[in-house]
């Protein structure tokens, strides 16, 4: 389809909006496309990804989110206002806590039998080759970050990529701020497009353990930003219209180890197509949302508002940003991915048949 975005961005409402056409998010294309994809070699930057929109609009949606960044004080550039925020609140964290991009690199080894609403699908299975550590922080002043590797970043974020930030003492052994936490802090009187609210009805899985354990997240999700119905905001329209930040664990009371006191949980974020907690009436499980979650059954890959790719807790294949010290081990005989709270044994929301049994190699940034 032709491009949408034009001169400083004043429709990108319009692009939003363009992506929920029946004919660009025609579901039975994208569970084609998804089954199609080889492996993370053969996507842009070495990630897996399928895009609903345009190369034009994407290229100019990256090189915008880019720049707020890296230049998020600059109210003239092109990054809307909301998403400036959200950026600036990132990277902020992301150079305190020197985090780095941790990525698996999917090989596609076959599909499995994967049956969502009584229909029958073939799922792609894929083998995670290796782990994969990219900094994101520069040497020095004169190169504050490593511009391809935050490029990455947001590529994996624009495709609905799920983020694990490990901030957890218990799994890291390492001092980190709190990101949910310094999340809400940051963000909750802010309006109209860059506020959030913690009203989400039920949201993180994470904190679903069957018979053993409470029901899932009640009122603990962040959504950023405010955005309500159906229809895009037309005044200020961000890009970012359906972000989600919660904790993998319950919100426990503290615990102290030696002079380092935390709560045993990690964050979890990722970008969602539409909002499903403020579609009133709709319980999230309707319109926008609820069809975005019907693609995500019938793959397991997560749906964006402009993608979707393989990178889910789901299949044991998310984004970690850890710190820079952090000794990354992958489970072999569990989930696949390092054991963090809310993750540490095998879960009823995983899917191992997602993924081959080979062990991965893990592999540091020089």
């Amino acid at each position: 389809m032709p491009g949408v975005l034009r001169y400083r961005f004043s429709n990108i409402d319009a692009l939003v909006d363009r992506m929920f056409d029946p004919q660009v998010r025609e579901p039975r294309q994208y569970i084609r496309a998804a089954s199609q994809l080889q492996d993370s070699d053969a996507g842009d930057q070495q990630i897996a990804a399928v895009w609903m929109m345009d190369r034009s609009d994407l290229d100019l949606m990256l090189a915008t989110l880019l720049d707020g960044w890296l230049n998020p004080q600059d109210e003239r550039g092109s990054c809307p206002a909301s998403d400036r925020r959200f950026l600036q609140f990132l990277s902020s964290y992301v150079r305190k806590n020197e985090m780095t991009l941790w990525v698996p690199h999917l090989i596609k080894k076959s599909t499995f039998v994967n049956v969502a609403k009584g229909v029958t699908y073939h799922a792609p299975r894929y083998r995670i080759d290796a782990w994969r550590q990219y900094p994101l922080v520069g040497p020095d002043d004169n190169i504050p970050w490593r511009v391809e590797n935050v490029r990455r970043l947001l590529m994996l974020f624009a495709a609905g990529a799920h983020f694990v930030v490990l901030h957890n003492y218990g799994d890291t052994k390492i001092e980190s701020d709190d990101f949910y936490g310094a999340f809400g802090k940051s963000f909750g009187a802010w309006t109209p497009w860059g506020g959030m609210q913690n009203t989400a009805i039920g949201h993180s899985h994470y904190r679903y353990h069957g018979s053993k354990g409470p029901v899932p997240s009640l009122g603990t999700a962040y959504a950023y930003p405010y955005v309500t119905g159906e229809l895009a905001p037309k005044k200020d329209c961000p890009f970012i219209c359906s972000l989600i930040v919660d904790t993998t664990d319950w919100k426990n009371k503290s615990i102290i180890d030696g002079n380092v006191e935390y709560f045993d949980y990690n964050t979890f974020f990722q970008l969602e197509g539409w909002p499903g907690t403020y579609v009133t009436g709709k319980l999230g499980l309707k319109g926008r949302h609820g069809r975005d979650f019907d693609l995500h059954q019938a793959t397991l890959w997560n749906i964006s508002t402009f993608g979707l790719c393989p990178y889910s807790e789901k299949r044991g294949t998310p984004i970690f940003l850890a710190p820079r010290d952090y000794r990354f081990q992958s489970d072999s005989y569990g989930m696949r991915m390092p054991k963090f709270a809310g993750a540490r044994e095998v879960q009823t929301w995983y899917r191992p048949e997602a993924l081959t049994p080979a062990k991965a190699d893990v592999v540091y940034a020089r």
